[in-house]
Protein backbone atom coordinates (compact mmCIF):
# COMPACT_ATOMS: atom_id res chain seq x y z
CA UNK A 1 0.00 0.00 0.00
CA UNK A 2 1.46 3.30 -1.15
CA UNK A 3 1.79 6.08 1.32
CA UNK A 4 0.98 9.53 0.07
CA UNK A 5 2.27 12.64 1.64
CA UNK A 6 -0.37 15.16 2.32
CA UNK A 7 1.66 17.78 0.56
CA UNK A 8 1.79 15.76 -2.60
CA UNK A 9 -1.28 16.28 -4.75
CA UNK A 10 -3.21 13.35 -6.08
CA UNK A 11 -2.61 12.33 -9.71
CA UNK A 12 -6.06 13.41 -10.69
CA UNK A 13 -5.51 16.70 -9.01
CA UNK A 14 -2.28 17.52 -10.94
CA UNK A 15 -2.63 20.28 -13.57
CA UNK A 16 -1.44 19.52 -17.06
CA UNK A 17 1.86 21.17 -17.95
CA UNK A 18 1.51 24.17 -20.25
CA UNK A 19 3.22 23.86 -23.67
CA UNK A 20 5.79 26.51 -24.34
CA UNK A 21 5.01 28.65 -27.38
CA UNK A 22 7.70 28.76 -30.09
CA UNK A 23 9.76 31.94 -30.27
CA UNK A 24 8.40 34.55 -32.63
CA UNK A 25 10.72 35.85 -35.32
CA UNK A 26 10.08 38.81 -37.58
CA UNK A 27 8.91 37.92 -41.05
CA UNK A 28 11.55 38.03 -43.71
CA UNK A 29 11.14 37.67 -47.41
CA UNK A 30 12.93 34.50 -48.52
CA UNK A 31 13.77 36.16 -51.82
CA UNK A 32 15.76 38.94 -50.13
CA UNK A 33 19.17 38.29 -48.62
CA UNK A 34 19.38 40.65 -45.66
CA UNK A 35 23.11 40.09 -45.27
CA UNK A 36 23.83 41.49 -48.73
CA UNK A 37 21.26 44.25 -48.64
CA UNK A 38 22.77 47.69 -49.31
CA UNK A 39 21.53 50.65 -47.37
CA UNK A 40 21.34 53.59 -49.74
CA UNK A 41 21.35 55.97 -46.81
CA UNK A 42 24.74 54.70 -45.71
CA UNK A 43 26.10 55.23 -49.21
CA UNK A 44 24.76 58.77 -49.23
CA UNK A 45 26.32 59.46 -45.85
CA UNK A 46 29.69 58.27 -47.13
CA UNK A 47 29.43 60.61 -50.11
CA UNK A 48 28.48 63.51 -47.87
CA UNK A 49 31.32 62.72 -45.54
CA UNK A 50 33.83 62.77 -48.43
CA UNK A 51 32.14 65.52 -50.41
CA UNK A 52 35.11 67.86 -50.36
CA UNK A 53 37.37 65.12 -51.65
CA UNK A 54 34.98 64.46 -54.55
CA UNK A 55 34.55 68.17 -55.30
CA UNK A 56 38.30 68.73 -55.20
CA UNK A 57 39.12 65.89 -57.57
CA UNK A 58 36.41 66.91 -60.03
CA UNK A 59 37.52 70.55 -59.91
CA UNK A 60 41.18 69.71 -60.48
CA UNK A 61 40.26 67.38 -63.35
CA UNK A 62 38.12 70.10 -64.95
CA UNK A 63 40.91 72.69 -64.70
CA UNK A 64 43.50 70.24 -66.01
CA UNK A 65 41.30 69.26 -68.97
CA UNK A 66 40.73 72.91 -69.87
CA UNK A 67 44.45 73.69 -69.73
CA UNK A 68 45.28 70.55 -71.70
CA UNK A 69 42.68 71.17 -74.40
CA UNK A 70 43.79 74.79 -74.84
CA UNK A 71 47.37 73.63 -75.41
CA UNK A 72 46.34 71.29 -78.21
CA UNK A 73 46.99 72.42 -81.77
CA UNK A 74 43.99 73.27 -83.92
CA UNK A 75 43.54 70.94 -86.89
CA UNK A 76 41.74 72.05 -90.05
CA UNK A 77 40.31 69.96 -92.86
CA UNK A 78 40.09 70.61 -96.56
CA UNK A 79 38.17 68.20 -98.77
CA UNK A 80 37.14 67.61 -102.37
CA UNK A 81 34.55 65.38 -104.01
CA UNK A 82 35.32 63.54 -107.23
CA UNK A 83 33.39 61.08 -109.37
CA UNK A 84 34.65 58.69 -112.09
CA UNK A 85 34.27 60.09 -115.58
CA UNK A 86 31.72 58.28 -117.72
CA UNK A 87 33.07 56.38 -120.68
CA UNK A 88 32.99 58.62 -123.68
CA UNK A 89 31.20 57.49 -126.82
CA UNK A 90 32.08 58.77 -130.27
CA UNK A 91 31.02 57.76 -133.74
CA UNK A 92 28.02 55.78 -134.82
CA UNK A 93 26.70 52.78 -133.00
CA UNK A 94 27.75 50.45 -135.79
CA UNK A 95 31.32 51.73 -135.73
CA UNK A 96 31.50 51.39 -131.97
CA UNK A 97 30.09 47.89 -132.19
CA UNK A 98 32.65 46.97 -134.82
CA UNK A 99 35.46 48.39 -132.71
CA UNK A 100 34.31 46.39 -129.73
CA UNK A 101 34.23 43.28 -131.89
CA UNK A 102 37.75 43.96 -133.05
CA UNK A 103 38.78 44.60 -129.47
CA UNK A 104 37.53 41.15 -128.56
CA UNK A 105 39.40 39.68 -131.54
CA UNK A 106 42.61 41.37 -130.43
CA UNK A 107 42.38 39.88 -126.96
CA UNK A 108 41.09 43.01 -125.20
CA UNK A 109 44.13 45.12 -125.94
CA UNK A 110 42.08 48.27 -126.45
CA UNK A 111 40.20 49.95 -123.62
CA UNK A 112 37.50 52.18 -125.04
CA UNK A 113 36.94 55.50 -123.34
CA UNK A 114 38.65 57.15 -120.41
CA UNK A 115 36.39 56.09 -117.59
CA UNK A 116 37.70 54.89 -114.24
CA UNK A 117 36.40 53.37 -111.03
CA UNK A 118 36.16 54.80 -107.55
CA UNK A 119 37.76 51.67 -106.12
CA UNK A 120 40.83 52.16 -108.29
CA UNK A 121 41.08 55.84 -107.36
CA UNK A 122 40.93 54.95 -103.67
CA UNK A 123 43.72 52.40 -104.03
CA UNK A 124 45.94 54.77 -106.01
CA UNK A 125 45.39 57.67 -103.59
CA UNK A 126 46.51 55.51 -100.67
CA UNK A 127 49.38 53.89 -102.52
CA UNK A 128 53.01 54.36 -101.62
CA UNK A 129 53.85 55.14 -105.23
CA UNK A 130 51.62 58.20 -105.35
CA UNK A 131 52.80 59.39 -101.92
CA UNK A 132 56.43 59.00 -102.97
CA UNK A 133 55.68 60.98 -106.11
CA UNK A 134 54.06 63.81 -104.15
CA UNK A 135 56.79 63.94 -101.51
CA UNK A 136 59.51 64.05 -104.15
CA UNK A 137 57.79 66.50 -106.50
CA UNK A 138 56.92 69.07 -103.84
CA UNK A 139 59.86 68.43 -101.46
CA UNK A 140 57.62 67.73 -98.48
CA UNK A 141 60.11 66.09 -96.13
CA UNK A 142 61.13 69.37 -94.41
CA UNK A 143 57.46 70.39 -94.14
CA UNK A 144 56.30 67.10 -92.72
CA UNK A 145 59.11 66.97 -90.16
CA UNK A 146 59.70 70.64 -89.49
CA UNK A 147 60.52 70.02 -85.81
CA UNK A 148 63.72 68.17 -86.74
CA UNK A 149 64.60 70.32 -89.77
CA UNK A 150 66.97 73.30 -89.57
CA UNK A 151 65.71 75.72 -92.21
CA UNK A 152 68.77 77.97 -91.98
CA UNK A 153 71.38 75.27 -92.38
CA UNK A 154 69.20 73.11 -94.63
CA UNK A 155 70.05 70.06 -92.59
CA UNK A 156 68.39 67.59 -90.26
CA UNK A 157 68.68 67.92 -86.52
CA UNK A 158 68.04 64.20 -86.10
CA UNK A 159 70.41 61.41 -86.99
CA UNK A 160 69.39 59.30 -88.80
CA UNK A 161 67.00 61.64 -90.61
CA UNK A 162 63.38 60.72 -91.35
CA UNK A 163 62.81 58.36 -94.26
CA UNK A 164 60.06 58.04 -96.82
CA UNK A 165 58.39 55.36 -94.72
CA UNK A 166 58.07 57.91 -91.92
CA UNK A 167 56.65 60.42 -94.39
CA UNK A 168 54.16 57.88 -95.77
CA UNK A 169 52.96 57.03 -92.26
CA UNK A 170 52.55 60.72 -91.48
CA UNK A 171 50.61 61.37 -94.70
CA UNK A 172 48.27 58.43 -94.14
CA UNK A 173 47.51 59.85 -90.70
CA UNK A 174 46.33 63.10 -92.29
CA UNK A 175 44.75 61.79 -95.51
CA UNK A 176 41.24 60.31 -95.54
CA UNK A 177 39.64 58.74 -98.62
CA UNK A 178 36.03 57.57 -98.36
CA UNK A 179 33.62 56.31 -101.02
CA UNK A 180 29.85 56.55 -101.16
CA UNK A 181 28.58 53.18 -102.37
CA UNK A 182 25.32 54.55 -103.74
CA UNK A 183 26.58 57.54 -105.70
CA UNK A 184 30.20 56.41 -106.39
CA UNK A 185 31.35 59.81 -105.11
CA UNK A 186 34.83 59.77 -103.63
CA UNK A 187 35.79 62.25 -100.89
CA UNK A 188 39.42 63.21 -100.46
CA UNK A 189 40.17 64.91 -97.12
CA UNK A 190 43.40 66.19 -95.65
CA UNK A 191 43.88 67.41 -92.05
CA UNK A 192 46.64 69.77 -90.99
CA UNK A 193 47.29 72.58 -88.56
CA UNK A 194 47.82 74.96 -91.49
CA UNK A 195 44.54 75.40 -93.42
CA UNK A 196 46.33 76.60 -96.57
CA UNK A 197 48.63 73.60 -96.56
CA UNK A 198 45.63 71.28 -96.14
CA UNK A 199 44.01 72.77 -99.24
CA UNK A 200 47.28 72.56 -101.19
CA UNK A 201 47.68 68.90 -100.32
CA UNK A 202 44.21 68.02 -101.60
CA UNK A 203 45.01 69.83 -104.85
CA UNK A 204 48.31 67.97 -105.12
CA UNK A 205 46.72 64.59 -104.54
CA UNK A 206 44.09 65.25 -107.21
CA UNK A 207 46.64 66.57 -109.66
CA UNK A 208 49.10 63.72 -109.17
CA UNK A 209 46.28 61.17 -109.30
CA UNK A 210 45.25 62.56 -112.67
CA UNK A 211 48.84 62.67 -113.95
CA UNK A 212 49.49 59.13 -112.79
CA UNK A 213 46.41 57.78 -114.58
CA UNK A 214 47.20 59.92 -117.64
CA UNK A 215 50.75 58.63 -117.90
CA UNK A 216 49.54 55.06 -117.59
CA UNK A 217 46.99 55.58 -120.38
CA UNK A 218 49.49 57.34 -122.66
CA UNK A 219 52.02 54.57 -122.14
CA UNK A 220 49.47 51.92 -123.03
CA UNK A 221 48.32 53.93 -126.06
CA UNK A 222 51.86 54.27 -127.37
CA UNK A 223 52.55 50.58 -126.95
CA UNK A 224 49.28 49.68 -128.68
CA UNK A 225 50.05 52.04 -131.58
CA UNK A 226 53.41 50.40 -132.16
CA UNK A 227 51.75 47.00 -132.02
CA UNK A 228 49.03 47.92 -134.54
CA UNK A 229 51.52 49.58 -136.90
CA UNK A 230 53.60 46.41 -136.87
CA UNK A 231 50.49 44.33 -137.56
CA UNK A 232 49.54 46.55 -140.50
CA UNK A 233 52.91 45.95 -142.13
CA UNK A 234 52.62 42.20 -141.64
CA UNK A 235 48.99 41.79 -142.77
CA UNK A 236 48.41 41.32 -146.54
CA UNK A 237 44.61 41.16 -146.24
CA UNK A 238 43.14 44.56 -147.14
CA UNK A 239 39.96 44.10 -145.11
CA UNK A 240 41.84 43.09 -141.99
CA UNK A 241 44.23 45.98 -142.46
CA UNK A 242 41.32 48.40 -142.55
CA UNK A 243 40.08 47.02 -139.26
CA UNK A 244 43.52 47.38 -137.71
CA UNK A 245 43.62 50.98 -139.00
CA UNK A 246 40.37 51.57 -137.13
CA UNK A 247 41.92 50.24 -133.95
CA UNK A 248 44.97 52.42 -134.51
CA UNK A 249 42.74 55.44 -134.95
CA UNK A 250 41.01 54.56 -131.74
CA UNK A 251 44.32 54.53 -129.88
CA UNK A 252 45.21 57.92 -131.33
CA UNK A 253 41.81 59.21 -130.24
CA UNK A 254 42.36 57.86 -126.74
CA UNK A 255 45.78 59.52 -126.55
CA UNK A 256 44.33 62.85 -127.67
CA UNK A 257 41.48 62.49 -125.19
CA UNK A 258 43.95 61.84 -122.34
CA UNK A 259 46.08 64.87 -123.18
CA UNK A 260 43.12 67.24 -123.48
CA UNK A 261 41.54 66.71 -120.06
CA UNK A 262 42.65 68.63 -117.01
CA UNK A 263 41.72 65.79 -114.66
CA UNK A 264 41.92 62.51 -116.50
CA UNK A 265 39.43 59.71 -115.69
CA UNK A 266 37.50 61.70 -113.08
CA UNK A 267 35.58 64.90 -112.56
CA UNK A 268 35.92 67.24 -109.59
CA UNK A 269 32.42 67.92 -108.32
CA UNK A 270 33.45 69.98 -105.31
CA UNK A 271 36.97 71.48 -105.38
CA UNK A 272 38.89 72.03 -102.12
CA UNK A 273 38.88 75.37 -100.32
CA UNK A 274 40.90 76.90 -97.51
CA UNK A 275 38.92 76.26 -94.30
CA UNK A 276 38.14 79.18 -92.01
CA UNK A 277 40.11 79.53 -88.80
CA UNK A 278 36.99 78.97 -86.71
CA UNK A 279 36.11 75.77 -88.60
CA UNK A 280 38.56 73.39 -86.95
CA UNK A 281 37.79 69.68 -86.87
CA UNK A 282 39.83 68.96 -83.76
CA UNK A 283 40.39 69.10 -80.89
CA UNK A 284 36.87 68.81 -79.49
CA UNK A 285 37.60 70.82 -76.39
CA UNK A 286 34.10 70.68 -74.93
CA UNK A 287 33.96 66.90 -75.28
CA UNK A 288 37.40 66.55 -73.69
CA UNK A 289 36.37 68.66 -70.68
CA UNK A 290 33.02 66.91 -70.18
CA UNK A 291 34.51 63.44 -70.46
CA UNK A 292 37.33 64.32 -68.06
CA UNK A 293 34.91 65.65 -65.44
CA UNK A 294 32.66 62.58 -65.68
CA UNK A 295 35.56 60.14 -65.39
CA UNK A 296 37.03 62.13 -62.48
CA UNK A 297 33.68 62.03 -60.66
CA UNK A 298 33.47 58.23 -60.84
CA UNK A 299 37.10 57.90 -59.75
CA UNK A 300 36.45 60.25 -56.82
CA UNK A 301 33.38 58.27 -55.73
CA UNK A 302 35.33 55.03 -55.86
CA UNK A 303 38.15 56.61 -53.87
CA UNK A 304 35.69 57.89 -51.25
CA UNK A 305 34.22 54.42 -50.69
CA UNK A 306 37.70 52.88 -50.62
CA UNK A 307 38.90 55.32 -47.97
CA UNK A 308 35.78 54.71 -45.93
CA UNK A 309 36.40 50.97 -46.13
CA UNK A 310 39.99 51.42 -44.95
CA UNK A 311 38.81 53.62 -42.09
CA UNK A 312 36.31 51.03 -40.88
CA UNK A 313 38.82 48.24 -41.33
CA UNK A 314 41.33 50.18 -39.23
CA UNK A 315 38.92 50.56 -36.31
CA UNK A 316 37.00 47.28 -36.48
CA UNK A 317 39.71 44.93 -37.71
CA UNK A 318 43.15 46.32 -36.89
CA UNK A 319 44.83 42.99 -37.59
CA UNK A 320 43.43 42.73 -41.09
CA UNK A 321 44.24 46.39 -41.69
CA UNK A 322 47.85 45.80 -40.68
CA UNK A 323 48.04 42.80 -43.02
CA UNK A 324 46.67 44.88 -45.88
CA UNK A 325 49.10 47.67 -45.10
CA UNK A 326 52.03 45.28 -45.01
CA UNK A 327 50.93 43.71 -48.28
CA UNK A 328 50.74 47.04 -50.06
CA UNK A 329 53.96 48.39 -48.61
CA UNK A 330 56.98 48.23 -50.89
CA UNK A 331 59.83 46.95 -48.84
CA UNK A 332 63.30 47.95 -49.80
CA UNK A 333 65.84 45.27 -49.96
CA UNK A 334 68.59 45.93 -47.54
CA UNK A 335 72.04 45.52 -48.98
CA UNK A 336 74.06 42.89 -47.23
CA UNK A 337 77.44 43.98 -45.91
CA UNK A 338 80.27 42.57 -47.87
Amino acid sequence: MNDFNGDTPMPDQQKPAQQESPPQFPYTDPCVDTDDEINLLDLLLVLLKRKWLIVGIVFLAGVASVVYSLRLTNIYRSEASIVPRQEGKSGSASTLSALRGLEAMSGGLVELGGGGSAEKFEVVLKSRALSRRIVGTYDLMPRLFEKVWDAERKSWLKNPPPTFQDAYKSLMGMLTVSKDRKTEVLKVQFDHKDPKFAKEMVDRYLKELSESLREETLKDAEENQRFFQAQIERTPDVLLRDKIYALLAREIEKETFARAQKFYSFQVLDPPIVPDLNKRVSPKRSQICILSVVVAFFIAVFLAFFLEYLNRLKTEGPDRYQQLKDGLRLRRRKSKPQ
